[in-house]
């Protein structure tokens, strides 16, 4: 047990069997619940991260850090050690002058995007509400404005770190290059425990789309595809996602337009040469109110857009969820697109979600940045909201002889066979030189930790 780090932060430790300890050690996934740590730290700044990271170094005991909670393997806790719970770390402030945001790494994502909002600016990120900054920037960061602005690491220009060392350090361009670019991608919980990352914001679009274009399921084949010829090199000012969906079955398309509705039956023209195609929704608002609408809050306040018991007033609940991801880097041919159909139709439940990249993530070049995944056309990620593997096993293994044998490390996968190559690519080895110098020791360590 990690008696004394009380005495040693400001932030309030919850030790195993203490009152608040299970709730405080749950994170987003149910199916996490019984793997329980030694002790829940919160602490309340960079300052009290660096002293709960000298004491478990000291003393031997293993730390995790949590943001969001929303790990796909559960790394977000252990059972054992000290999980380093960050969410009091939820300072954003912009500077407008500079251009930038400088944001907590316990932030969530509903959050920023509010905070930012009321000053007319924005940075790229996905669309749960609940998970945290750190997470989605640190492995990559995709979202529905990511083929206009980017990944989420293409706006990030510094961070603080607490590194193995006991070192509170400023990371940039000039301080340390190498790091920095190891954090762009490089995945979390590989180099240290990041505090803080500043941002350059984006003006947010004087108008903004939802838009839906749905098919029957006879025209499946055509329908996949018309998407994926329109949707990597559509307007950047699209990214759009298409759904191929056992439950029905069912195939639709959603997307985020930066523009105008009425641009939008022309843009996905591509799309309705598909017969039954039809365009059911095509509507305008504001631009976080599109962020709430893709957070599943629309018509909420934005204390009801947190996970039920993880903040005051939150109301979305907890969920279950499994999933495995792809990278495609030509054309699904026939028996790709009949595969993925096969997929869908077959017993259990899931979905394959396609996610076009293209536009500002190509304009990126592999070795830029940590992240590997700049030419693919999209990324399938099989997702089931359910605790059996079943369906998401049998549809990735269909898809085997049509994917690159990359993968989304944000979308971390605990039965990845090759794991390292699938994340990383040509970038890998550069990133094991950098874990070894930053963490000779390797003392930040989880099953898919780099170098393990």
């Amino acid at each position: 047990m990690p008696t004394g780090l009380q005495q040693e932060i400001r932030g309030h430790v919850f030790e195993r069997g203490a009152p608040g300890f299970e709730t405080a050690a749950h994170v987003f996934d149910p199916r996490f619940d019984h793997v329980l740590p030694d002790a829940v730290a919160r602490p309340v700044d960079g300052a009290d991260v660096r002293d709960a990271i000298r004491f478990c170094t000291g003393k031997g005991i293993g730390v995790r850090a949590r943001s969001g909670g929303h790990s796909y393997a559960g790394y977000s806790t252990a059972a054992h050690g000290v999980v380093l719970d960050l969410r009091k770390l939820n300072t954003i402030t912009l500077d407008a002058h500079a251009g930038t945001a400088t944001v907590g790494a316990g932030v969530q994502l509903i959050d920023l995007y509010s905070r930012l909002a009321q000053s007319g600016v924005t940075v790229p990120g996905g669309s749960c509400p609940s998970v945290g900054i750190a997470g989605v920037t640190l492995g990559g960061g995709f979202g529905l404005a990511a083929r206009h602005l980017g990944l989420t690491i293409d706006s990030l220009r510094a961070v603080t770190i607490v590194t193995a060392d006991g070192t509170l350090r400023s990371v940039d361009g000039q301080s340390d290059p190498d790091l920095l670019w190891a954090l762009k991608g490089g995945g979390g919980g590989n180099f240290g425990v990041v505090t803080e990352f500043t941002f350059a914001t984006h003006p947010i679009p004087a108008s903004s789309t939802f838009f839906k274009v749905s098919w029957p399921w006879s025209s499946a084949g055509a329908a996949i595809e018309a998407w994926q010829s329109w949707a990597p090199p559509a307007n950047e000012k699209i990214t759009a996602t298409l759904h191929v969906e056992s439950a029905g079955p069912d195939l639709y398309t959603t997307g985020q337009y930066l523009g105008s509705s009425s641009d939008v039956p022309g843009l996905v023209a591509p799309l309705m040469t598909v017969e039954g195609a039809s365009l059911p929704v095509n509507a305008e608002h504001s631009y976080m109110d599109i962020q709430l609408l893709l957070a599943g809050c629309e018509g909420r306040t934005l204390a009801w857009c947190h996970t039920s018991g993880a903040a005051p007033g939150g109301q979305m609940p907890r969920e279950i969820f499994q999933a495995k991801s792809d990278y495609v880097l030509t054309p699904l041919p026939a028996a790709g697109r009949s595969a993925m159909i096969a997929g869908a139709e077959a017993a259990g439940s899931g979905a394959f979600l396609c996610d076009a990249y293209g536009g500002a993530i190509a304009r990126v070049n592999a070795d830029q940045t940590a992240f590997v995944h700049r030419r693919p056309l999209f990324c399938i990620q099989y997702y089931s909201g359910v605790a059996a593997t079943g369906w998401v096993q049998q549809a990735w293994t269909k898809m085997r002889p049509f994917v690159s044998g990359g993968a989304y490390q944000n979308y971390i996968d605990p039965d990845l066979q090759g794991w390292e190559q699938a994340y990383y690519g040509a970038n890998l080895a550069r990133l094991k030189q950098t874990r070894t110098r930053v963490d000779p020791d390797h003392y930040f360590n989880f099953p898919q930790a780099i170098g393990r």
